[in-house]
């Protein structure tokens, strides 16, 4: 099944297109908040996040769709639709996709605040040519690029 690229964003909802993936900033409908990020990643195939760490929150991403590759610290291992992984603080990791359609993953961040730096991101028209400045961006956010995915 593909994808499209067009979302309908519920009240307060925010797209962004954020190294080559489509970030949505999901909002509570009714404007209610919890200290609690929620996003969901369109992710096309082959595309990865940074290997990173995180000093402030801890992630936990659901497969909605698609087949994805998941590297925790020494661990790596690959989750389809229902699979979550847990990422904890001060925990290097990343992701990618590694099936051959576009793949949707729901990620909950706690406490809230990591959306921010998407945003920071998206407003800058920063990429993957910018590397230096994203560093710089990332750890405003308490967020450590450690570099590219792991092979």
């Amino acid at each position: 099944m593909e994808l499209t690229r067009t979302v309908p964003s519920a009240l307060g909802d925010q797209t962004l297109e954020v190294f080559g993936e489509t970030i949505i900033i999901r909002r509570d409908a009714s404007g209610s908040s919890l200290d609690a990020s929620v996003i969901e990643e369109i992710v096309p195939p082959g595309v990865a996040g940074p290997w990173h760490r995180h000093s402030r929150e801890d992630e936990v991403s659901y497969v909605i769709e698609g087949t994805f590759r998941i590297w925790r610290g020494e661990e790596v291992f690959d989750i389809g639709p229902g699979g979550v992984a847990l990422l904890p603080r001060d925990q290097a990791h990343t992701f990618q996709n590694v099936g051959s359609t576009t793949g949707r993953l729901l990620t909950v961040v706690t406490p809230a605040g990591l959306e921010r730096f998407f945003q920071e991101v998206a407003e800058r028209g920063l990429g993957e040519d910018d590397l230096d400045e994203v560093v710089a961006v990332a750890a405003e956010f308490g967020v450590e690029i450690l570099g590219p995915p792991p092979e």
